[in-house]
């Protein structure tokens, strides 16, 4: 459940620890004044479900780049992630909680084709 929020961007305390799969409506970058009042040009995540938007930092991109396989942020539309708090992260050397994402479905190992019932294996099925 989350919780009511003031502030334009999505942040940690809206979120859980086991955190939320949620839908990528867009990806873009949009500029953001930073607490000196300086405008940055930085990338912003919406997501379905009524979240508020999300400032990605490094971390959250390169998870981002990872969990959809592409940094061609246009192709991670439609795309399903998993967006959380994490207790653990620090800002400025001193520990603040943040929000995390990673990949909704973990990556699949590459099967091998089934021996067939108690088949034991032969020497000629070692492929050398």
């Amino acid at each position: 459940m989350a919780l009511i929020s003031t502030g334009s961007y999505l942040k940690a305390d809206q979120l859980t620890e086991d955190g939320e799969i949620r839908r990528v409506v867009s990806c873009g970058q949009q500029p953001i004044k930073d607490a000196s009042g300086k405008e940055e040009l930085r990338w912003i995540l919406c997501l379905d479900g009524g979240l508020k938007p999300l400032i990605l930092n490094a971390t959250n991109i390169k998870r981002a780049v990872g969990a959809f396989g592409t940094a061609e942020t246009d192709d991670w539309v439609d795309k399903e992630i998993i967006v959380y708090q994490d207790a653990s992260i620090e800002y400025g050397g001193v520990v603040t909680g943040g929000v995390r994402l990673r990949a909704s479905k973990p990556p699949g190992k590459p099967r091998r084709p089934p021996r067939g019932p108690n088949k034991p294996l032969e020497v000629d099925d070692i492929p050398f």
